[in-house]
């Protein structure tokens, strides 16, 4: 029984492009400045990563993130995708690729279809020229358009558009700008995230903690009545998309299926562990040059690790979670009804949900599941 459940746990493949051009000025995730040098030897090296898999499972998934994955050149696109195709069982279902609209071109958008990726999510964060320069983002609206276009004329089908909200002194008009804008050119998927104002970030050393009491949330219900209203459901807190177009990389993460990350900083959930690669491109590739690659937070997962897990991030699906098979459940019922008592929460049978409220406050709530273990 072990072996057959096995066999059907979904296998991703993440892939962590960690360069920018320019970072943003909100950006803390790691990340480093692009030399022609430290991308040559990031690509010789994740082709060597990519060699070094041995599973017999197919990746259902794979995703590309960054840092900027834009930054690829068709000829490094290429080798890494010849690498990846040697350990393919099939077709993945879903192949997306990140990149900002200043980084598209139509030699590098050859090369991803070339290699079998059949979704691109554009890193527009907005389309007003004031908020980009305020988020530190070097692209304007008009490379933002030349971009989609070029992409629906190159015949991808399955594109999402990034968003952020809550930028400095971002008016509720110029939200429902964006929003607009971004939906009059029909992307398959929306992903709209709340600025947050990371310590040691340009952006929080020039204007510290710019966010306004109140306005996140109110902003948030606009995000969420806006795009409901015109055929964009809400799949998960930050995620809307046109019926059947949900990523199917980030549910299986969030349902905690098994991935296999690669590159610096990226992050695995694999056989029985959890564990992340160096965030630094020189050790990272030190590390796979030596046959001796360096993980860190490395985690042995147990039942209750993955149950925990599983609450914690099914919450954050409008789907829910099913608690009825769940070892930490019983535990946590008395919570779960504190949580409905407070209309934060539904209960369908076995399944528990958190409504538009409670998802609101789903961080808070993450931290009181966390406080029972």
């Amino acid at each position: 029984m072990h072996l057959q459940e096995q066999v059907y746990v979904p296998l991703g493949l993440y892939v962590h492009v960690p360069f920018c051009g320019v970072p943003c000025s909100y950006c803390a995730f790691y990340k480093e400045r692009l030399t022609p040098a430290a991308l040559e030897r990031y690509t010789h090296c994740l082709c060597d990563e990519i060699r070094s898999i041995d599973d017999d499972r197919a990746f259902d998934t794979i995703y590309f993130g960054g840092g900027n994955p834009g930054v690829l050149g068709p000829e490094q696109i290429g080798r890494i995708a010849a690498n990846i195709h040697q350990k393919l069982r099939q077709s993945p279902r879903e192949w997306t690729v990140e990149s900002s609209p200043n980084m598209v071109s139509e030699s590098k958008l050859r090369a991803w279809q070339s290699a079998g990726v059949n979704r691109l999510s554009l890193g527009v964060q907005s389309f007003d020229e004031r908020t980009l320069r305020a988020l530190g983002r070097k692209q304007n609206p008009r490379q933002t358009f030349h971009a989609y276009e070029l992409i629906r004329q190159m015949g991808y089908r399955n594109v999402g558009l990034d968003l952020i909200f809550s930028a400095p002194e971002q008016t509720a008009t110029q939200l429902i700008a964006d929003l607009t804008t971004a939906i009059s050119l029909a992307p398959e998927h929306i992903s709209t995230y709340c600025l947050t104002y990371e310590e040691g970030t340009p952006l929080s050393q020039k204007v510290g903690n710019g966010a306004e009491e109140g306005r996140d949330s109110d902003f948030y219900e606009m995000v969420c009545d806006f795009l409901g209203n015109r055929g964009y459901e809400q799949y998960e807190i930050s995620n809307f998309c046109q019926r059947g177009y949900a990523s199917i990389h980030n549910k299986n993460t969030w349902r905690m299926a098994d991935w296999i990350g690669l590159g610096p900083s990226a992050s695995s959930q694999y056989r029985g562990r959890r564990y992340s690669q160096m965030a630094s491109v020189g050790r990272w590739a030190a590390g796979i040059e030596n046959r001796h690659p360096e993980w860190r937070d490395i985690v042995n997962l147990d039942e209750k690790i993955l149950a925990i897990d599983k609450i914690i991030f099914g919450l954050r699906m409008n789907e829910g979670v099913d608690i009825s098979r769940n070892p930490c459940g019983d535990r946590l019922e008395f919570f779960f009804r504190d949580l409905q008592s407070e209309a934060l929460l539904i209960r369908e049978g076995p399944i528990i949900r958190l409504t538009r409220q409670g998802r609101l406050l789903c961080d808070a709530i993450t931290q009181e599941i966390f406080n029972f273990f």
